[in-house]
């Protein structure tokens, strides 16, 4: 359990700089916006995926006796 809190938290982590570093991408005058989407739109939807992967094996692993 100790090895899927530190996996949940690094992800966690991941995302909200992630969030961060757009919302700063997007209010600074001097980037294009277009490119901002084009970079951060795949690498975020991998990183969703990667947590939704996590969240799914855990729940299928889990014993529900």
């Amino acid at each position: 359990n100790h090895i899927l809190l530190i996996a949940t938290y690094s992800l966690v982590a991941v995302i909200a700089a992630m969030i961060g570093m757009f919302c700063w991408a997007i209010i600074d005058p001097n980037v294009d916006d277009n490119l901002v989407f084009q970079i951060v739109g795949p690498s975020f939807q991998t990183i969703v995926g990667g947590f939704l992967g996590l969240i799914t094996g855990i729940k299928l692993g889990q014993n529900d006796e």
